[in-house]
């Protein structure tokens, strides 16, 4: 769920960066696998792999401190790119694994693919309750407004 706009930045300053399924563990497998060092979810959850194998606050903390005593000031470290936009709702189901749907993945993924370079959407099941998260993010806000409006209805149809 990493923002679009630190995806971009990445790609500009030629970074190699990939997109991994939400948590810890597909995380931590996407970095085994490439053999990269440093990962991390949007929550805030950053591993550090050449120091732990799995995402340590007090160990980030300290590494970031690190990094502002060698390169200046947060408020330049820390706004090196522009955040996109990004809405994220929970809509309660009765069954989760209602995304799991194949005519109801492929009207999503129609969605997304429609949004091109404008946005992008995920829809995913909670790992540990009845929702259906839905995350839309665009530099044009009623595109991201139409389009939740759009899946969570389409959603709620099928639960």
């Amino acid at each position: 769920m990493t923002n679009l706009g630190l995806e971009n930045y990445f790609k500009t300053n030629n970074i190699k960066f990939h997109r991994a399924d939400v948590g810890d563990r597909y995380v931590k497998e996407k970095m085994n696998s490439l053999k990269y060092n440093l990962g991390g979810e949007q929550s805030g959850h950053i591993i550090l792999g050449n120091l732990a194998t799995t995402g340590d606050g007090l160990l980030v903390a300290l590494e970031v401190l690190n990094s502002l005593k060698n390169n200046g000031k947060a408020s330049k470290v820390f706004s090196v790119f522009k955040k996109i936009p990004q809405v994220l709702e929970n809509i309660k189901v009765k069954n989760k694994n209602i995304v799991e749907n194949k005519s109801l993945k492929a009207r999503i993924n129609q969605i997304d693919k429609s949004l091109k370079q404008e946005g992008r959407l995920l829809v995913r099941k909670s790992g540990t309750e009845n929702f259906v998260r839905i995350m839309v993010e665009s530099s044009d806000k009623k595109l991201i407004k139409d389009t939740l409006g759009e899946v969570k209805k389409l959603i709620l149809n099928y639960a």
